[in-house]
């Protein structure tokens, strides 16, 4: 399909030719043919000009006001030049790409970090292994309250991505609890289906729990 717009005028645009100020000649009743290319095209009669209706231009007069007549005329632009375009082939290309699921739920997964646990850093999935991961920074907690803020994460995301995404494992992955350090020091990986067993038990979750404070290279069992 070409990548032409095709714009009625009359639907976006509806403006003042002057006829004392253009010849134009009457093709019937309410239709006009412009005989001069001169400024006359106007958003309202002696208004701001729009552009030039260039000679031989055919307009339907939908309205009159004095010696300016309100029309209506149908042409083509070029799309691109357009801000907002997007072509009909563009357009259809989104359609048959679906965002993904993990995606599509990134701006929830981002609400429930920001809204009580932290700041928000990003979300990501490994297919290879399965493992699905979360970051965020914490400020000045205890380590207990690090472990239940990340415990609490862990379940909301996995609520939320329950029948979209599959995973085996989810890391939330943050600096040190007292809010010094580099995001992704402090890790709490946890296997998806120990995470379901453990419902709204904290103790259980922490029992299948693997804990890091040097970002993986070294791993401790919960005491």
């Amino acid at each position: 399909m070409s990548r032409l717009s095709k714009y009625s005028l009359g639907g976006a645009l509806v403006a003042a030719l002057a006829l004392g100020a253009v010849a134009a000649k009457l093709r019937s009743a309410s239709t006009f043919v412009v005989e001069a290319s001169v400024e006359n095209f106007r958003d309202a009669p002696k208004g701001t000009k729009l552009g030039t209706l260039l000679a031989g231009t055919e307009i339907e007069s939908i309205g009159e006001e004095g010696q300016w007549v309100r029309f209506r005329v149908e042409g083509w632009v070029w799309g691109p030049s357009l801000e907002g375009y997007v072509s009909e082939e563009e357009r259809d290309e989104s359609r048959e790409e679906p965002i993904p699921p993990l995606q599509d739920e990134r701006p929830r997964i981002k609400e429930l970090v920001n809204d009580r646990y932290g700041v928000f850093y990003g979300v990501g999935l490994d297919e290879d292994t399965g493992r699905l991961w979360l970051r965020f920074r914490v400020r000045d907690i205890e380590r207990e309250a690090w472990e239940r803020r990340a415990y609490a994460v862990q379940r909301g995301a996995a609520e939320l991505l329950q029948g979209r995404v599959e995973f085996s494992e989810i890391r939330i992955e943050t600096n040190r609890p007292d809010g010094s350090g580099e995001v992704g020091q402090y890790i709490a990986a946890t296997a998806a289906a120990d995470l379901a067993r453990a419902e709204d038990d904290w103790e259980v979750w922490r029992q299948h729990t693997r804990f890091s404070i040097d970002g993986g290279e070294t791993w401790e069992e919960a005491e």
